[in-house]
Order: structure tokens, then C-alpha cells, then sequence
């Protein structure tokens, strides 16, 4: 909690910009307290079976609420500006047992979910309430998202992230890791775009 409070006043005052979603901080998340209620799950009976959605839409919010620590592509690389690689991909994350893909977040230690396997009704209550349903074993405080049909399409979306994706299965080049060779590349690429194509060539 003490870091997240660090980082939430770093980034507001130093940096002049707002938390992201998953850095979110609110008074009921400081000390790690969660209720451990699972009335916080009524809209997931036990029988529950994934409604229509939208892919597209669920693209959209995964944007906005995911995107700032996961990562969508096999190697775990962050495409996003802003972004942080801290929680593990989401690339194949439908069907997989938690806990088993890398973090760069290691001073969580243990502290991750354990015994899930990632089917439609975890997927929708860990992003309802994720400190209940982890009891209280993560170290992001992240708000959760109510909406019950904006769940749904993120896990639409979720599903869509595999092997059969070939705009993520094989992503753009990574950038580089040191700023001034990035820049150059993003630069270059800028010029590449703007030149005209080569005239063809006469018979």
C-alpha cells in the first residue's frame, strides 16, 4: 500500500498525470484489506455460462482498464507508451492455471492467485473484485470493473488472444529499450511512410 500511495503521488505531482487504472488507489484498498464476502460474485452463478459480447468492445476497454500492466503478445512486450509490464500477458491467458507465466513485478513474491484456472466465471469475478477473489494475494490495487456486459466483452476479447491471432501472434518489431535509438527508429519509420513508392520499371 505504501508503494502504491508512492506511486500514485509521483506520477500526480511530480509527473503531472493521473494513476492508471490498475495503479489505481482508494481508501478501502490502503492495508490490503478486502472483504472476503462472495456476495461480491451474485451476478456469476455457478452454472454460469458466457453471454454474447463484443470483441471489438471488449478491445476497447481491455485499453482502458488492462493494458497499462498486461501485455497481449507471447513475449510480454509493452507496445503502449506509458505502459508497465507488470503483471503477467494475457496472451493465452483463457484456459490457463494461474500463477505460471513470468512478472516483471517480483517484490510481489508470492503473493499472486493460486488455484485458478482461467474460464469465463473467474476471468469475469477477478475482474469484478480481484482482492476477493484472490483473498487479498495480489499486490496491484486495481478498483474492478462493476459494468457486468463490459466484463463479458473483455472476456470476448481474452479469448481472441492465442495462436490463431496472427496480428499478435507475430507483433511489430520490439522497440528498443535505451529512448534515443527508440526515437531514431520511431523517426525513420515516420520518413519510410512519407517517402514515395519507386516509379515501375519500363519494359
Amino acid at each position: 500500500a505504501k508503494l502504491a500511495t508512492m506511486s500514485w503521488l509521483l506520477n500526480r505531482f511530480l509527473l503531472g498525470t493521473s494513476p492508471a487504472a490498475c495503479e489505481d488507489v482508494s481508501p478501502s484498498m490502503m492495508g490490503g484489506q478486502a472483504s472476503r464476502s462472495m456476495d461480491a460474485f451474485n451476478d456469476v452463478p455457478e452454472d454460469f455460462e458466457l453471454p454474447p459480447g463484443s470483441v471489438k468492445k471488449g478491445e476497447k476497454y481491455f485499453k482502458k482498464y488492462c493494458s497499462q500492466c498486461h501485455s497481449i503478445y507471447p513475449d510480454n512486450r509493452i507496445t503502449r507508451a506509458g505502459a508497465l509490464q507488470l503483471g503477467p500477458t494475457m496472451f493465452n491467458i483463457y484456459g490457463r492455471a494461474s500463477g505460471l507465466e513470468e512478472i516483471q513485478m517480483k517484490t510481489a513474491g508470492n503473493d499472486r492467485v493460486e488455484n485458478v484456472l482461467w474460464l469465463d466465471a473467474p476471468l469475469m469475478n477477478y475482474m469484478k473484485n480481484p482482492r476477493v477473489m484472490a483473498q487479498g494475494r495480489i499486490q496491484m490495487n486495481f478498483r474492478g470493473i462493476p459494468d457486468f456486459q463490459t466484463r463479458v466483452d473483455i472476456v470476448h476479447y481474452l479469448k481472441t488472444l492465442d495462436w490463431s491471432n496472427e496480428e499478435v501472434r507475430n507483433p511489430p518489431e520490439k522497440p528498443a529499450s535505451f529512448a534515443p535509438v527508440r526515437w531514431l527508429q520511431d523517426s525513420q519509420k515516420q520518413k519510410n511512410a512519407k517517402r514515395p513508392p519507386p516509379p515501375p520499371e519500363e519494359d
